[in-house]
This record gives C-alpha cells, structure tokens and sequence, in this order.
C-alpha cells in the first residue's frame, strides 16, 4: 500500500501551480488540435491524487476535465470522438468520485499506475493517448514501460512526467553506500514525496533504479559525485540530461522544463515532456517558455528583470538566440517542414524561447537570401504572395537553407 500523506493536499504550493499550469495551458490547445483528427482521446491521470486540494484550488482532475468540456463545447465538429478519462489514485479514489461528481463519463480507478495502466490502453489502438504521470516519488516510474507506450500502435502517445530527479540521486547514493549532502541543509524540506522512495542497499535496488532510469548510467554519476569530480546540483543536472536523451531511444522530440522557487536554487523537480509528433513539441516548447515567466515572477516576488532568462536561469541575449537559429537551419540542406526544423532546434537547445522570438528571425533570413521559404497557399486570397511563418492546418510551410 503507498503511504498516504494528506498534508500533501492542505494547500496547493506554488510550484503545483506551475506544474497544473503547464499541463493545462498546453491541453487547451492539444485538445482543439486532436479533436479534429476524428480519432478516440484517451487521457489517463496517472496519479490523480484527491482531484481538488482543501484550500479548494483544482488539481490536475478537474483542471483537465474542465478543458475537455470547454473544448468539446465549443469545437464545430458536427460530431465528437470518443473520449476517455481515467483517474488512477491508490489512496483517494473516494475523494475523486466525491470532487469529480459533476463530469459524467469518468473512470477512476481505485489502484497503482503500474498495475492498471496496461489494462487502460490494451484495446486503445489507434487512438490520441496523452499521460500525465505525476507520482509520489520515482518508484512506479518504469523506462521501459515508456518504451512500450511508443510502440507505434497510438495514432499519437504523449506523457508530461514530472521528475523528482534529486529525489533519485539522493536514492542512488543511498543504495550504493554512498553520502549525499548539500551545502543548503533545508533543501529538501519542502520537497513533496508523499510516498518517498527509500530503497535497500541491495543488487535488487540497484535492479529497480535501472528500471527506472531506463540504464545503468546514474552508477557514474553516483561514482563522479562520491569522488568529489562534481557536486549534487551537477549530479542532478547530469542525471536529467542522460534521463531525457534515454527517453529519446523512443520519443524523437523530449524537453524539460526544471521547477525550482527562486532564481538561485537548485531545481526539485523536472517537467518532461516526451512525443513523436513535431506538432506536440514545438507546443510544449512554447508553453515551457510562458509558464517559465510565471515562475520567474515567483521566483522575483513580482519585479521585473533586467535580463532575460531561459528556463534553467541562464541569461542569455537576442544575439546569442540568432546565433543559434542560424547555426541550426544552416543544416537544413533539404526541403524541410517548418514546424519539424523547429521542434528539432528545440530538442537540441531546449526552450531556449518561444517561437514569437525565433519566426521574426527566419523572416529576416529569409529577405536576405539565406533562407528559402516554400508556403501552401502560394497566394493570399487578394492574389499578394503570402508571407506567413507558422503552420496549421490550412497553411504549410516548408523551409531550406540557401547561404
């Protein structure tokens, strides 16, 4: 049974926000796009939790719910897919049933993720799956049974994971014997694990953090931390980038986004976002940029920076992001869609901005010559040469490096 910690759900902290923001903001638009590929929703909340905390404030249930009815409510379709939401909670199934009363059609499961996900999605093929697994801890999270999610049988498979990255290393010094201090004594004070994880010092813990990890590469990590060659905060921070590029043996497009509550601290957690599909990733990339300015007004109390910030803190300028557009679309030697070259920038800088940022710059390769810009229509209804630089489902753009 997985220890329950209803003092998790007293009050909603200002990182949950950002977390539920991140999904919401990025669901209203997912589900305006999905719902017009006419195939099943399968939206699973993989640790649901009570649906609503006590100072009343939604949590991802009815954050996600509500979206779904707006949606539905609103779309053109003269006829909906069907949808599917199921919320998985091993302690607050009656808390579900009682917070998520108002929405018909809702399939909460009174169990673990692990043991009941496979269940959910054995008929599901074809369908739009989207996950959002946000655990108690790390122990229920399973590398391989990501791996079996991007198996092809979805029309498209997403997961927003929320990692408590520090939370792993600080298990793998424990099971390998190692100690695990940092310089700020209260860090993990308020680092929410209402099921923490607490392995043995055992072969068969090393075995469940592979498992998680989808490898055996944290050992180093451990070993290089032990050594003293690096500290806590890199450990973390090397962890999460061989995390993500693990994920990335199945998912072509992975970002994180780090959560921490001010500008000098260390991140406790790390959003992941993990798909196959350009279009989801150049969205999340954007939504990670935005939601990032709300945590920064967090993190500043409300005043305005003089620098502008990326979401790891790092300041960086409108040179230095030119830098990296040119170096990136100078690879484009083939026609490529816009929104394919754009997600892959983003995998390999991260959401080092929006795209409202990048497409100004693309304009201005593209009146110079470098860049080569094929769009669909050619011409806009007054017969003028169409100059857009965004993709949707009217209106495609192809781009290629010319000089």
């Amino acid at each position: 049974m997985s220890k329950k910690n209803d003092d998790f759900f007293v009050e909603k902290k200002p990182w949950s926000e950002v977390k539920d923001q991140l999904l919401g903001c990025y669901f209203v638009p997912y589900m305006q796009k999905i719902l017009y590929t006419r195939r099943p929703l399968v939206y699973i909340d993989c640790f649901a939790g009570k649906g609503k905390f006590d100072d009343g404030k939604d949590g991802s249930p009815l954050i996600a719910l509500k979206i779904m009815k707006d949606c539905c409510d609103r779309t053109r379709l003269d006829r909906l897919p069907r949808i599917t939401a199921s919320f998985i909670d091993i302690n607050y199934a009656d808390d579900l049933h009682k917070n998520l009363s108002d929405y018909s059609n809702v399939n909460i499961i009174p169990g673990a993720y692990e043991t009941s996900i496979d269940g959910l999605l054995k008929n599901e093929n074809g369908s739009n799956v989207f996950l959002y697994i946000d655990p108690y801890g790390i122990k229920a999270l399973s590398c391989k049974k990501f791996d079996a999610f991007a198996s092809g049988r979805f029309n498209t498979i997403e997961l927003l994971i929320n990692m408590n990255s520090f939370g792993f290393i600080r298990e793998g010094c424990r099971v390998m014997g190692k100690n695990f201090e940092l310089d700020d004594g209260t860090f993990f004070d308020d680092l929410v694990e209402y099921d923490s994880t607490r392995l043995d010092k055992s072969d068969k813990s090393v075995d469940a953090l592979n498992e998680i990890a989808g490898g055996d590469y944290w050992k180093d990590i451990i070993e290089q931390y032990a050594s003293g060659k690096i500290d806590g905060y890199k450990a973390e921070e090397y962890f999460s980038e061989q995390y993500c590029q693990r994920l990335g043996q199945s998912y072509k497009y992975v970002l994180n986004m780090p959560i921490r509550i001010h500008p000098n601290q260390h991140p406790k957690y790390r959003m992941i976002h993990a798909t196959n599909h350009p279009d989801g990733c150049v969205l999340m990339a954007d939504n990670m940029c935005n939601r990032w300015q709300l945590l920064k007004q967090i993190q500043d109390s409300g005043q305005m920076s003089l620098f502008q910030e990326d979401v790891n803190n790092n300041v960086i300028d409108p040179d230095q992001i030119k830098t990296c557009v040119i170096e990136h679309f100078s690879q484009c030697d083939t026609w490529t869609s816009l929104t394919e070259a754009l997600a892959v920038f983003y995998v390999k800088y991260g959401p080092l901005c929006a795209t409202k940022t990048i497409r100004p710059i693309l304009t201005k390769l593209e009146k110079n010559g470098n860049l080569a810009v094929d769009r669909h229509p050619a011409f806009t209804e007054k017969g003028k040469p169409s100059a857009f630089m965004t993709e949707n489902s009217k209106q495609k753009v192809s781009v290629r490096w010319v000089n």
